[in-house]
Parts: C-alpha cells; structure tokens; sequence
C-alpha cells in the first residue's frame, strides 16, 4: 500500500503541475477526474487508516457532495442525458480533492514542498509559453485534447496563480538567489500586466488576496518588508514594460487587446457603472441582468426550494437579451450565482455559511501560518470565482479545493516547527 501511495501522490503533484501551467488547454484531458476518482478508491481501500477530522466546515463540504447526487438522480429522473447532468455536478463533486489531502497526512510537508516547486517554476513556464504561442503560429493552434488549443489561457486563472507564486516567493517557502529574485519579480509583473489588459476579475483576485494576507498576517516583519518593497514596482513595471509593448498578441473575442490603453479601460470599468457602449460595459451589464433574473427567479419565484436541477440550460434557447449560439448557457459567470440557480436558497445559504466559515479563519489569533496562507489562497480563487467560470470545472476547482483540504488538514495534523518544509508566512 506504502508505494501505491507514494506512485499516487507522484501522479498528484504531476497532474496538478499540467493544470497550473496549461490551465484550459489540459482541461479535456480528463486527468483531474481520473486524479480524483482514484485518490477516492484508494481512500476506500485504505478506509481503517484514514484519519479525518469532523467539523462544521467539512460537514458542510460532505453535505454538498451529498446533494450533488441526490441532484445527479433528480436530473437523470428528469429525463436530461446523463452527460449533460453529470457535466453539472461535478462543481460540487470536485469537493473530494479536499478529502483526498487527509489521505496526504504523513506527507503533508512534502507536498507543499512540491507544490512550492512547481509555483517556483509557474512564472518562467507561463512567460515562456505564452511568448512562444504569441509569436509561433504552429504552437498557438496546436491542439491535443478536446478541440482545446493546448496554449488557450484564462487570464482570470492565470492572476489567481500568479498571486499563489507571489505569495509563496514573499513569505520565503520559494527561495532564489538575489538576481533570480529579480528576474522572477519582473515576470511576475509581466504577466500582471497580461492579466490586468485581458481579466479583471483576475486582477481583483490578485489585489484583494494580497490586501488580505497583508492585513492579517502575524508576521509583522514580513509585513514591513513587503511594503519596502513597493517602493520598486514602479521600476520592476518599467523593465517589464518593454517586453509587455512586444507581445504579438490578437484581440480577443471581447474585442479586448494588450494595451495600455486596455489595461487603463479594464482597471476604471471595475468602479464604473456608466454604460459606455463598449464591450466591458456591456459584459458587466449582460452578467447583472442575468443574475437579477436567477435572484428574481430563486428568491422570489418557483425554483425557491430546490433550483432548476442539473442538466438544463439555464436561459431557454432563444431567449431575448442572451447569446445562446452554443445552444446552452450553463454558467452565469458567477460560480455563487450557478449554486442559487441549480440548488435553490437553501443550499445557496448554506454556500454563503460554508464561505463565511471558511475565510472567517484567516482573522483569527490562532490561526497557523500554514492555514492563514491557505486561506489567503482560497478567498483569490473565490473572487475570480465571483465573476466567471471557474469552480464549475478542473483549472479552477483541483487547485481551489486541493488549498482547501490543505488549510484544514494543517489545523488537524500541524507540523512541527523544526520542519524543514514549513512556510515562512507568518
């Protein structure tokens, strides 16, 4: 069992890497749910060894998986195809990489210690494939999975890895050499710029979770040390700016570009709500009035109890006011917004207690380094979760929940402090 194990955390830690670095290319790959489905039997395999810990959080994480197949058996009663409803549970089912880190315990260490290799690695990786994309026309249309083109990056994701190498580099767990610290800090920045023109829920994911650690970390050096800093992003902005100039990238399907211009238009639109008739107010404007129809429709209509269920489009096709050329529209871009619409008030409520919970830890005085850090992690995928697609499948709920389980199982099993592996943060 011992190198069953030791084969399967390898694997882990490898699948894991091809969904940070790849992002949407890896997606139909199928190699998360081949992760997950695994990483279950294995603890099933292992049931009288395995250690977890009941609390109110993890009770409620239990219940929603639990929902999900109860909703699972409601859809397919319902007469829709069992991909279609399958395809809408696994928001929910993607829960079990939580549960699969307590099967992690013994090696707890280790795999943070991985985990921080490969966001060691995730800026020279990004910068280096999305130049050779930008500029090789044989890599940008190359494609192995899916239909997917293997280099097709979500910007909103990218800012919430970004902020994980960021935060991992800051609070010492990542550790190079003085100019390799530079050059990594000037990728960064790089790709922030990327970030910011393109996604700006990826940049509020990146501002909010950096905002928050600093606020309530314990580590008060840390803190200071980090604001010094600060005093040279405007150079680190200036070396990167050359190379963010030259990127040969096309506009996007929103008619967004790589400007300085976009990113000035894409940081205004966050704190503007004047309809301009560009594409950014009008996106912000198609996502609000579709969430008022699911609050109006939720709240105050039939699907009060129990949502619309799995497998449905949740616009009707030809519905006035919404794009349906795919023939569905499955996501309202807001994964809080999806939970409200499928599973009704309750379990939304539910959802809103399980976040409060959640994140209600990183203010508390007894809270770990380790957890405090993971939590931080957590509430950056959850903004960029706020405002588009990104739980509901493998590039953003493997990562999510993976952090999750960490945060909790450090609470359970600490490590001791003489750990070589333990984090800096503070």
């Amino acid at each position: 069992m011992a190198s069953v194990k030791a084969l399967y955390f390898r694997f882990f830690v490898f699948v894991y890497a091809l969904y940070a670095f790849f992002n949407k290319g890896i997606a139909y790959s199928y190699l998360a749910e081949v992760t997950l489905v695994t990483g279950l039997l294995l603890i099933l395999w292992n049931l009288r060894r395995y250690e977890f810990a009941w609390g109110k959080r993890m009770t409620l994480l239990a219940v929603f998986v639990s929902l999900s197949i109860v909703y699972i058996i409601r859809g397919l009663a319902s007469g829709y195809s069992l991909v279609d409803v399958v395809r809408d549970s696994v928001m929910f089912n993607y829960i079990g990489f939580a549960f699969i880190i307590y099967f992690f315990k013994d090696d707890l260490p280790e795999l943070i210690q991985r985990l921080s290799i490969v966001y060691k690695w995730y800026p020279f990786v990004m910068c280096f494939c999305f130049l050779l994309s930008s500029y090789n026309t044989f890599f940008r249309e190359l494609i192995l999975f899916g239909g997917q083109r293997l280099f097709l990056y979500k910007f909103g994701d990218m800012g919430v890895h970004l902020f994980i190498a960021s935060i991992l580099l800051l609070s010492g767990n990542i550790t190079l050499r003085k100019r390799y610290f530079v050059m990594q800090c000037i990728m960064i920045v790089y790709l922030l710029l990327i970030v910011a023109s393109y996604s700006r829920s990826g940049m509020m994911s990146y501002v909010l979770a950096m905002g928050a650690f600093l606020v309530y970390t314990k580590n008060v050096a840390l803190r200071r040390q980090v604001f010094r800093w600060i005093k040279f992003v405007p150079l680190l902005i200036l070396l990167a700016l050359p190379l963010f100039l030259s990127t040969n990238v096309e506009e996007n399907f929103q008619g967004r570009s790589l400007s300085l211009e976009q990113l000035s238009k894409n940081a205004t639109s966050i704190f503007s709500f004047e309809d301009d008739g560009s594409t950014l107010s009008d996106n912000k404007a198609w996502r609000l009035l579709w969430w008022a129809r699911i609050v109006d429709e939720t709240f105050m209509g039939p699907f009060f109890l129990w949502g619309k269920g799995m497998g449905m489009s949740l616009v009707p096709v030809g519905e006035a006011g919404y794009d349906v050329s795919e023939g569905d529209l499955r996501s309202p871009h807001s994964f809080h917004m999806t939970v409200l619409a499928r599973f009704g008030v309750p379990v939304f409520l539910l959802w809103i207690c399980w976040m409060y919970l959640h994140l209600s830890h990183i203010r508390k005085k007894n809270t770990s380094p380790h957890a405090l850090l993971f939590t931080a992690i957590t509430l950056a995928f959850l903004v960029n979760a706020s405002f588009d697609v990104f739980l509901e499948g493998p590039m953003g709920a493997f990562p999510f929940w993976t952090f999750v389980g960490l945060a909790y199982a450090e609470e359970v099993f600490k490590q001791k402090p003489e750990n070589p592996a333990r984090l800096g943060a503070g």
